[in-house]
């Protein structure tokens, strides 16, 4: 696995999902970390890089107390786009696994079998938190533009 291919991806994909460029940061460089401590154990470390900084980012806001507050635009730490600031602060309104499904499959490019790999659930699973999470997006996202 070539670090270069899969860190700056898998660190927007977290960004996104935890609202926090700290928690992005520490998340991402934990399951590296983590990661290299195994060495070649791992049978697909980029999917194993993948699900690792997820869980860590998800411990992560529990440990701040829970998840992102919704409806609040998150302090990112970086210069990002009006449309994608109105994005994250609607993907604060999901549930963890929604957020996590519709990163993974809508922003990172993930097909539902490979999101559903790196979460460890069923590709059954993604499309369904998915579809429901488009959905609430969708309501969303057209409040804050009337």
């Amino acid at each position: 696995m070539a670090y270069e291919a899969v860190h700056a991806p898998l660190w927007r994909a977290v960004l996104a999902y935890s609202g926090s460029a700290d928690v992005a940061d520490d998340a991402v460089a934990e399951a590296f970390a983590q990661l290299l401590r195994r060495g070649d154990g791992v049978d697909d470390p980029a999917a194993w890089a993948w699900r690792s900084a997820f869980r860590i980012a998800a411990g992560e806001l529990k440990r701040r107390g829970g998840a992102p507050v919704p409806g609040a635009v998150p302090d990112l730490g970086v210069s990002v786009p009006e449309p994608a600031l109105d994005l994250i602060a609607a993907l604060r309104h999901l549930t963890d696994q929604q957020r996590a499904c519709v990163v993974l499959c809508d922003l990172a490019g993930h097909p539902a079998p490979d999101a559903a790999r790196l979460l460890g659930t069923s590709a059954a699973t993604v499309r369904v938190q998915r579809m429901r999470a488009r959905r609430r997006l969708r309501d969303l996202l057209e409040d804050h533009d009337a």
